[in-house]
C-alpha cells in the first residue's frame, strides 16, 4: 500500500473533525563514499605515511588515557580560523576508527560554519540533509537520524546541518548535553571539531560536555597572545595537549624504517608533514 503524506481526519461522534497528521518515515542519510575522500585525509587515503603516523602518535596518546570502560569525549580546538583543526579531527577520527573494536563518531559543533571544511575534505559538494541544529531543535530526531556512517570504516560524521542564528544558545542547551550523551554511550571516542576559542564563547561552553582539548596551532601564523589568551580561556584542567601544525618535522630519512619492506625505486614521493605533537602532558 503506497504511503500518502495527506493528513487524515479523524471524526468524533459529538465534537467537531480534528486532523490528524501521519508521521512519515525518516530517509536514512547517505553514506559518505571514502575513496572520494580530500587527498590531505592521510589517515583514510595514505594510511601507511609519515604524515598518517602522526594521527596515530595522537591515537596513542588517547588511547592510553582512556580509563577502562569508559568511552573518550575529545575536543580539537584552535587559537582562532583556518588553523587546520577541521582537518585535524577528521584524521585523528579516521585513526581512532583503525582499531577493529573501535566506533569513533566526529561531531561538528562548529554552528557558525555549515561545516564547510568538512565538506571540502570529505568532497561532499552541499549534500543536504538535517544535522546537529536540526536534531537539537527538533527532540522526535535521534542522534542516529542526523549521522552519517562512511563507507568501509568503523567512522561516522554529524554534519551541523541547518544554518542557525542562535548557535550559543543552541550548545548550551540541556538538548545539546542530551545528545553528547547519548553520543558518548554509543561510541568508543566522539571527536567533536569545536569552534575557535578566542573569537566566539561557544567553545568555552562545549568544555563543559568534553573530557579534554586537543588545541591546534598553526606554525608561523598563530600570534603568541592570541595562543596565550587561547590557553587561558581553555584552562589547564582541561587541555590535554597543543598539536603543532604546518612546521617541519625531523627529517624525511628518519621516516625509512616505517617504509623499510620497500625497495627505495618503489617508494611513494611524500607530502611536507603537517602535524606534529607538541606539549601533551603525562599522567603525571
Amino acid at each position: 500500500m503506497a504511503l500518502s503524506n495527506e493528513p487524515t481526519v479523524k471524526i468524533t461522534r459529538g465534537a467537531p473533525p480534528t486532523l490528524r497528521a501521519e508521521p512519515r518515515e525518516r530517509r536514512k542519510l547517505q553514506e559518505i563514499n571514502s575513496r572520494q575522500v580530500d587527498k590531505h585525509l592521510v589517515s583514510l587515503t595514505e594510511p601507511d605515511s609519515f604524515e598518517a603516523e602522526q594521527y596515530r602518535k595522537l591515537r596513542y596518546i588517547l588511547e592510553e588515557k582512556r580509563k577502562p570502560g569508559k568511552n573518550t569525549v575529545i575536543g580539537i580546538c584552535s587559537p582562532a580560523a583556518g588553523d587546520g583543526k577541521s582537518l585535524t579531527a577528521v584524521n585523528l577520527a579516521a585513526a581512532l576508527a583503525q582499531a577493529r573494536d573501535s566506533k569513533v563518531l566526529l561531531m561538528d559543533v562548529d554552528l557558525r560554519r555549515d561545516s564547510a571544511s568538512l565538506k571540502e575534505h570529505l568532497n561532499l559538494g552541499n549534500p543536504g540533509g538535517i544535522g546537529l541544529t536540526d536534531a537539537i531543535q527538533d527532540p522526535t530526531l535521534s542522534l542516529q537520524d542526523i549521522t552519517r556512517p562512511l563507507s568501509g570504516s568503523n567512522l561516522s560524521i554529524v554534519l551541523t546541518g541547518s544554518r542557525t542564528a542562535a548557535p550559543y544558545e543552541l550548545l548550551s542547551s540541556p538538548r545539546f548535553e542530551a545528545l553528547i550523551s547519548e553520543a558518548a554511550k554509543q561510541y568508543s571516542y566522539v571527536v567533536l571539531d569545536a569552534p575557535p576559542v578566542v573569537p566566539v564563547s561557544d567553545c568555552r561552553v562545549i568544555s563543559r560536555f568534553v573530557d579534554s582539548f586537543l588545541m591546534v596551532v598553526s606554525a608561523h601564523r598563530t600570534p603568541r597572545p592570541m595562543l596565550e589568551e587561547a590557553l587561558d580561556l581553555v584552562g589547564p584542567d582541561k587541555l590535554m595537549g597543543l598539536i603543532y601544525n604546518r612546521g617541519e618535522l625531523m627529517p624525511r630519512s628518519y621516516y625509512g624504517y616505517y617504509r623499510y619492506g620497500k625497495p627505495m625505486s618503489e617508494q611513494i614521493k611524500r607530502r611536507e608533514p603537517r602535524v606534529q605533537v607538541q606539549g601533551v602532558p603525562s599522567d603525571g
